[in-house]
């Protein structure tokens, strides 16, 4: 029989039931669907359970009953004993209640010295007297005899929220310190973030019995018998979190999963991953996810200047020709920028990378290996990098080397100490650059002059292609000529 027939047939609810079977009194078969099939023995041995739990038999004693260490007659005579001592304890409250309410005593007047000795003597005359109680109902199952299970939809979501979100802060600093440029990387970053924490978020739940986002919601998982759950077990745990509650992610499916969640949550259900675990939440306390979210500001606050700094080229200063083409590698690297397959070598001159599978294309014949760098160098340091090219009487569409100029600027401009640390200026710059069009632009940063300068006839430039295209008609009549410069402010 299933769970529900279990429940309906012995009038104890699931929750008893699943404790129970923690406790390892009842161990019904499963089924091939993985669900549990209980048999008419199973309901026999819940039915003994609920009359010995009833009659106040402890959990310990009844393990000992079904695993034949101790017999039925000895747990009766010592609880027969126990609730003689519990009716002596109450007929001696009973008395001392009778004598007080006989008495008319009040509380301001009340001398419980004389009363409290009432209570202390070995034994109480028996006095008539009006009953002041009622009959009490026979006791039902201890309310112990449950496994805690939280079914509070917000706490839950906010907590696992909580938790992704740190390790992603994590491995987006971790990502910064080395030198990677996370702002390229975002599926990576929450891929190895889910990764991470499918081994640490058992590793927590072992020590600590909670996670940061649980703590901060006042949750935490206990085995039965109060005990921290194993690393294997916390680890089961969250294959079938991601199975059963976040359905591996895949559309729809997802979906599913989740209203499945929520429908078991309204229904007071455990969810499948905390079948036989105690979820107990705390009350909810507002300054616990307040003081998470500050701490999460003030670790992003300490990991812009870390990103701001990795974002700057490795030479700073003064630099060489060799330090430049370094810079320039560095930063097209850093900021996924490609130059079909090429990159600068220690003499500021384009060499081929090896071949890595991927297939370049240019627009027009103005790719790299087609503009060299022109160096100006003084005593050795590089003072002035220009990049010029010039076509006529052509057909084919033209495109400003923009990759080329950005990458430059960023290994140029970016190394000189005078260069801003924020990334405002430093994004203004670029952008600038970007949207110069058939104008050409003179900016000023960190100590250099950048220029592009443009003469043309025949061609006009398309904003939304990006394009530099020939006139109609004018195609043995245009010229196009460019000249970008980054030189040591005078």
């Amino acid at each position: 029989m299933t769970s529900k027939e279990m429940e309906e047939r012995s009038g104890v609810p699931r929750a008893n039931i699943r404790y129970y079977e923690a406790e390892g009194l009842l161990c019904p078969a499963r089924a091939k669907n993985g669900y549990r099939d209980y048999s008419e023995a199973d309901l026999s041995a819940l039915e003994k359970i609920k009359l010995l739990r009833r009659l106040g038999v402890s959990i310990e004693e009844l393990k000992d009953l079904t695993a034949g260490r101790l017999e039925l007659a000895a747990v009766l005579d010592r609880r027969l004993a126990e609730i003689g001592g519990e009716q002596a304890s109450l007929n001696r409250v009973e008395e001392v209640c009778g004598r007080l309410r006989t008495a008319g005593e009040t509380f301001a007047a009340l001398d419980a010295g004389a009363y409290l000795d009432a209570l202390d003597a070995p034994a109480l005359p028996v006095e008539g007297g009006e009953a002041w109680w009622k009959a009490p109902r026979a006791p039902s199952l201890p309310e112990t005899d449950a496994l805690p299970v939280c079914t509070s939809i917000p706490r839950r979501l906010f907590a696992r929220l909580f938790d992704e979100f740190g390790m992603r802060m994590l491995v987006l600093c971790a990502m910064a310190l080395l030198g990677t440029n996370p702002a390229f990387h975002a599926m990576a970053i929450s891929l190895l973030a889910g990764f991470l924490l499918l081994f640490v978020e058992p590793l927590l739940l072992h020590l600590l019995g909670t996670t940061p986002g649980k703590a901060l919601m006042g949750l935490r998982l206990e085995a039965p018998g109060g005990r921290k759950l194993t690393y294997a077990e916390g680890f089961t745990r969250y294959l079938l979190l991601l199975w059963y509650g976040l359905g591996l992610g895949v559309p729809i499916f997802n979906l599913v999963r989740y209203y499945q969640c929520a429908k078991r949550c309204g229904e007071g259900e455990p969810q499948p991953w905390d079948a036989d675990i105690a979820y107990m939440e705390k009350p909810f306390r507002w300054v616990n996810p307040a003081a998470y979210l500050l701490a999460a500001a003030l670790v992003l606050a300490a990991a812009e200047p870390v990103s701001l700094w990795r974002q700057l080229p490795p030479n700073r200063g003064e630099v060489t020709v060799a330090e430049f083409a370094e810079n320039f590698n560095r930063q097209a690297d850093y900021f996924d920028i490609t130059f079909s397959g090429q990159h600068l070598d220690e003499n500021g001159s384009w060499q081929d990378l090896p071949y890595n599978g991927t297939f370049y294309v240019n627009i027009g014949d103005w790719g790299p290996k087609n503009l060299p760098f022109t160096y100006t160098v003084e005593d050795g340091r590089l003072t002035a990098v220009t990049l010029s090219a010039e076509k006529e009487n052509t057909e084919d569409w033209l495109t400003l080397p923009t990759s080329q100029m950005e990458a430059a600027a960023m290994a140029f401009t970016w190394a000189r100490k005078e260069a801003p640390l924020r990334a405002a200026p430093r994004r203004e710059l670029l952008e600038q650059m970007e949207s110069a069009g058939l104008e050409g632009f003179t900016l000023r940063q960190g100590g250099t002059v950048l220029t592009l300068e443009i003469r043309q006839r025949g061609f006009r430039y398309s904003d939304s292609l990006g394009l530099l295209l020939p006139e109609e008609g004018n195609e043995n009549f245009c010229s196009f000529t460019f000249t970008i410069a980054l030189e040591e402010e005078q």
